[in-house]
């Protein structure tokens, strides 16, 4: 068990990456601390995220999705802090801004690579797509104003509406990654940045995506490896 002041100290870096986000590079040290912090978020938070993460991971493994997900939001590409800092800034002392409190004008350099979901049901969870860059569109085609669930694929469905519940159960920002999977854009590799919003109530009911995606540096056998390195410890 870590002591407690290691604990709060690297407990205190985990809640800092959306007040203060910046490229995170772990250390084997860092890891080690991970572990512990892990532990006590599992106490202190209402929703067990690193368990709900590793589980995920787990499942991404299992049924092979190439995707994976990471709260410590170790991003391995610039340009997500804008966006985090404009997330943490409009929320105050709330747990996630609304939906309303981020406007076209504060998103005006990031609306290219913009989504925007709204759960519209719960038990079970169904989500409509709000919104969508045109840089995403050129990736998923465009669906603004469509269900989820009558738009992807039925083998992705699963892997989308579990993502999505667990960010807005969290109520706290996640880095997901991997492979594209989408027929003909699999070529491509996406790091995002996902963000629970709030209805006018205060409940969570949307998550906004920056989407950022490259092509792949090579198809090797190493690939899957490499995208499960890049996962912190603890996180598998």
């Amino acid at each position: 068990m870590v002591n407690a002041a290691v604990a709060a100290g690297t407990d205190s870096r985990l809640r800092a990456n959306a007040a203060q986000p910046s490229r995170l590079r772990l250390t084997f040290s860092d890891k080690a601390m991970f572990y512990g912090v892990f532990s006590l978020l599992r106490e202190n938070q209402a929703m067990d995220v690193v368990a709900a993460a590793q589980a995920y991971n787990r499942k991404a493994v299992r049924l092979e999705w190439h995707q994976f997900c990471d709260p410590t939001l170790a991003f391995t590409e610039e340009g997500y802090d804008e966006m985090l800092s404009l997330w943490r800034d409009k929320a105050g002392a709330r747990n996630m801004p609304t939906r309303n409190d981020m406007t076209a004008r504060d998103l005006k350099n990031f609306l290219r690579n913009i989504l925007l979901f709204e759960r519209t049901q719960k038990n079970p969870s169904r989500y409509l797509w709000r919104l969508s860059g045109t840089r995403v569109t050129e990736v998923v085609g465009h669906h603004t104003g469509q269900l989820v669930d009558e738009s992807v694929p039925p083998e992705h469905l699963e892997r989308w509406s579990e993502s999505f519940d667990m960010i807005l159960a969290s109520e706290q920002p996640w880095r997901f990654f991997g492979r594209v999977r989408i027929k003909g854009r699999e070529y491509l590799h996406a790091e995002h940045l996902h963000l629970p919003l709030a209805n006018d109530n205060g409940e969570p009911a949307y998550i906004m995506g920056l989407c950022r995606y490259k092509p792949l540096c090579a198809e090797t056998d190493d690939l899957w490896e490499n995208e499960l390195a890049s996962l912190p410890g603890g996180l598998l």
